[in-house]
C-alpha cells in the first residue's frame, strides 16, 4: 500500500537533515523538492504555489525560493520552497505567526494535488559557481554519476578546466553541487543558466568557452559513468 506523504512533512524532514550537516558547510546546503503533480491538476497546483509565494511575502520572510517546470525528461516541477514557520522552532520568524493558519491550508491544498515528492539535499561548491543577481529564465541541469574512486579527480576537472571554460563562455549563472541526501553520494548536480531555447543553436557551456582543439582534447567527465541533462524554466519566484 502506498504511504501517505506531506509537503509540510518533507520540509520538516529536510530541516532536520540539514541540521545534522557540519556547521561549516550549512551555508552551502540547498534543498530541492521534485514534485510530480496528479493528472489533470497542473493548474490547481500552480495556483496553490502562487498563493504560497504571496503568503511567504506577506510573512516578511527574507528567504527567497524558485519553482521550475521541466521542459524535457520527466514531467515534474523542481523547487527550493521555504517553510517560514515551524511550530516550536526557535529559528521561526516572528512575522510568520499571523499567517500560520494560511500556510497550513496551502500545504493541505498542495498535498491534495501532488502525486509524489522526492527530496534532494546537496552541498554547493562555492569555488565552482558563476552568479548574477538575476534569475535565468531557463536552466540546463546535469546529473553526473561518478565511478567509484573518481570523485576527487572529477572535482579537479571541474575546478581546472570546466569552470574556467564556463566563465570564458560568458555564462552568467552556473553552479555545481555534491549530493548529500536523496541520491547516491557519488553524484554531482550542476546547472547552467540560459536565456532560452535559442542558446542551444550553437555551442554552450564548456564547448563554447574552449577552442576546437581544446574541446577535442577535453577528457569529458574524467571517469564519470553517466550524465543526464534536462531543460527547465522558471515558473514561480519569490
Amino acid at each position: 500500500m502506498r504511504k501517505p506523504f506531506s509537503l509540510r512533512g518533507c520540509l520538516l524532514a529536510a530541516i532536520a537533515l540539514t541540521a545534522c550537516v557540519p556547521s561549516w558547510a550549512q551555508g552551502n546546503i540547498r534543498t530541492v523538492l521534485f514534485v510530480k503533480v496528479k493528472l489533470g491538476q497542473e493548474e490547481s497546483w500552480k495556483a496553490a504555489v502562487k498563493d504560497y509565494a504571496a503568503v511567504v511575502k506577506k510573512a516578511g520572510s527574507d528567504q527567497g525560493f524558485t519553482v521550475w517546470e521541466s521542459q524535457s525528461g520527466p514531467a515534474q516541477h523542481a523547487g527550493r520552497l521555504v517553510f517560514v514557520e515551524v511550530e516550536g522552532d526557535k529559528r521561526a520568524e516572528p512575522e510568520a505567526k499571523p499567517v500560520e493558519a494560511e500556510m497550513a491550508r496551502l500545504f493541505a491544498r498542495l498535498d491534495t494535488v501532488t502525486d509524489s515528492l522526492e527530496t534532494w539535499i546537496d552541498e554547493m561548491q562555492p569555488d565552482m559557481m558563476v552568479r548574477s543577481k538575476e534569475i535565468p529564465p531557463m536552466v540546463r541541469v546535469g546529473r553526473t554519476r561518478v565511478v567509484s574512486g573518481k570523485m576527487d579527480e572529477l572535482k579537479a576537472l571541474f575546478r581546472e578546466q570546466i569552470v574556467p571554460a564556463i566563465k570564458k563562455s560568458g555564462a552568467t549563472d552556473y553552479g555545481v553541487a555534491v549530493a548529500r541526501y536523496g541520491t547516491p553520494s557519488n553524484e554531482f548536480h550542476s546547472y547552467l543558466g540560459l536565456n532560452g531555447w535559442a542558446d542551444l543553436d550553437g555551442p554552450i557551456g564548456t564547448e563554447k568557452g574552449m577552442s576546437a582543439a581544446e574541446y577535442k582534447a577535453f577528457p569529458r567527465q574524467g571517469g564519470a559513468a553517466d550524465r543526464e541533462h534536462r531543460m527547465e524554466h522558471v515558473e514561480v519566484r519569490a
